[in-house]
C-alpha cells in the first residue's frame, strides 16, 4: 500500500524534525522506559504513526514502523 497523498508534506517534516532532534519529537513507546523505542503521531488529527528508535553514538535514527488509517 502507498502512503496517502494528504500524508506526504506531514511525513517529510516529520522526518526533518527526526534529523535534527529525535529525542524532542513524540513519546516513548513504553513509558518506563523513556530511553527506548519512540512512537510520534503525525498528519491530521495524528492519522498516522511512525515508531522509531534512536542510536545517539552513531547519529543513526531508525524507522521501524510506520502505520495510517
Amino acid at each position: 500500500m502507498k502512503l496517502p497523498r494528504e500524508l506526504l508534506a506531514s511525513l517529510a517534516e516529520l522526518r526533518v524534525a527526526l534529523e535534527v532532534a529525535p529525542w524532542s519529537v513524540g513519546a516513548p513507546l513504553v513509558p518506563t522506559n523513556p530511553a527506548g523505542l519512540r512512537r510520534v503521531a503525525f498528519g491530521d488529527r495524528g492519522r498516522a504513526q511512525v515508531v522509531y528508535g534512536v542510536i545517539d553514538r552513531d547519529r543513526l535514527v531508525s524507522l521501524l514502523q510506520l502505520i495510517w488509517l
